[in-house]
């Protein structure tokens, strides 16, 4: 049966009107997941910049539309999501209610004041990511490799929030950082004292006080190095001897008690290891030579001896509590890699396990090894919270057995210096983005270091 001229000239409308729907359709989810975008951009802004904020009621109102046309969008594909009309609501509500907000908010137990703009700022994120999510599922027109993608903005957004905060960081360091970096604040150490000037006035001896200040961060560098040093030698045979013995020696039931004692102690809290600290320095009684072994010593520029609050040693044993199991870890993962036919193929051709240890399988770890000791390393240039009760301004000296001190250390003390009765504060106190900058030169170049050293120890040992 042929069709009449106005049943062709009906589906040929048909079909012209369904493409044209379609093509409206897409240009509205596009145009949607484009202010959505726009949005979360925006938003991650107002994070951090306290100006944009004034712009991020319009983009409420715009949201909040673009959410309603899709909703109604989304019927073309025959699915009515209530959850779009729910949240292009939540932004409306949004809107009103950061329009209603104080510009900075005070009081409820916040010691601070914190500025509109954090609240505007997160509740935009939170609402035109999910938003960005939806658009860019019916733009692709609904079917299940588009519910795929359109799942990636909620694992992109916090990934590239992350690199912006670091990077804001990162810039706002090296720009206030960098004005005040010269090398003769690297190579002048920091004093603070009084010298005892002896003059004649009648033929008797007068005594008085001469203040001496010099401006210098050289101890504060080296004491950062020296922990570094000091943590390496005890953290590395220890690290190293619990790998080995857990793959070679252990038992299945003693591997699992070690492993999880290993892992217990790395993620124990700083502030525990750092009371257990304090508690080991009140031990030695006052005077006797543990005593001054224990809190480190020095001496001014009168000769007279200046006990500490803590040694290098001291600092160095707890601080390498958290790096041994980073470096047992790693020893343990590098042996575990070591292919089983190479490990049997040593012991088939009469070779020791003692021989197949010492030149096949640490050496196919050393990478690991290398790795794990360079992170630890980081860490303990940057430890804190292990040591900022226990350590001084360095103007004593460096050795292992001078007071603690180092570059996190100065940047604490910076800041809260004059609560714990330091006077570092008073005369460094607008070097501490210089010391925050030293810092991380040190933390970036022994990461750079370890994959560096990583990769090349692989070609070698490894052939990767």
């Amino acid at each position: 049966m042929k069709a009449s001229p106005a049943m062709k000239f009906h589906r040929i409308f048909s079909e012209k009107t369904a493409e044209t729907r379609s093509n409206l359709v897409k240009i509205l989810t596009a145009g949607t997941s484009f202010i959505a975008f726009i949005s979360v951009l925006v938003g991650c802004l107002t994070l951090a910049f306290n100006s944009i904020e004034t712009y991020l009621i319009p983009f409420f109102y715009l949201l909040t539309i673009s959410l309603a046309i899709l909703f109604f969008s989304a019927r073309w594909y025959h699915k009515t999501q209530w959850s779009i009309l729910i949240l292009a609501g939540v932004c409306l509500l949004s809107t009103i209610f950061v329009s209603s907000l104080p510009e900075y908010w005070v009081g409820l137990n916040i010691h601070g004041i914190i500025h509109r703009s954090f609240v505007s700022g997160l509740l935009m994120v939170v609402i035109a990511a999910p938003g960005l999510c939806y658009s860019i599922f019916y733009f692709m027109r609904a079917t299940p490799r588009a519910f795929d993608i359109s799942h990636f903005p909620l694992l992109l957004i916090p990934t590239v929030l992350a690199l912006v905060g670091f990077t804001l960081i990162v810039v706002y360091i090296v720009s206030n950082g960098a004005l005040h970096l010269n090398w003769s604040l690297l190579s002048t150490p920091f004093k603070s004292q009084y010298r005892i000037i002896e003059t004649w006035q009648n033929g008797w001896p007068v005594f008085s006080n001469q203040e001496v200040k010099q401006v210098g961060m050289l101890n504060h560098v080296l004491g950062t190095f020296l922990l570094m040093g000091l943590t390496t030698l005890i953290s590395l045979p220890i690290g190293v001897s619990v790998g080995v013995f857990v793959k070679q020696y252990a038992g299945a039931k003693l591997s699992v008690i070690i492993n999880f004692s290993t892992t217990a102690l790395r993620s124990i809290s700083g502030i525990i290891l750092l009371v257990t600290a304090m508690s080991v320095l009140k031990m030695p009684a006052s005077g006797s030579v543990f005593y001054n072994f224990f809190h480190g010593y020095g001496y001014d520029i009168n000769g007279t001896l200046q006990i500490g609050r803590s040694s290098f040693i001291i600092a160095s044993v707890f601080i390498s509590l958290l790096v041994i199991p980073l470096i047992a870890r790693s020893t343990l993962e590098g042996l575990n890699s070591l292919p089983k036919e190479i490990y049997e193929g040593s012991l088939s051709v009469g070779a020791s396990k003692e021989h197949t240890l010492l030149h096949i399988q640490l050496p196919w770890s050393l990478p690991n090894i290398i790795t794990g000791l360079l992170l630890g390393c980081a860490e303990a240039s940057g430890a804190l919270t292990i040591i900022f009760l226990i350590s001084g301004s360095g103007q004593y000296g460096v050795s292992p057995l001078n007071e603690t001190t180092s570059l996190a250390y100065f940047i604490f003390e910076c800041r809260y210096g004059r609560s714990f009765g330091d006077t570092l504060q008073n005369i460094m106190g607008s070097y501490q983005y210089t010391a925050a900058l030293m810092l991380l030169i040190i933390t970036l170049g022994l990461t750079t270091t370890a994959l560096i050293i990583k990769r090349n120890l692989s070609k070698r040992y490894k052939g990767a």
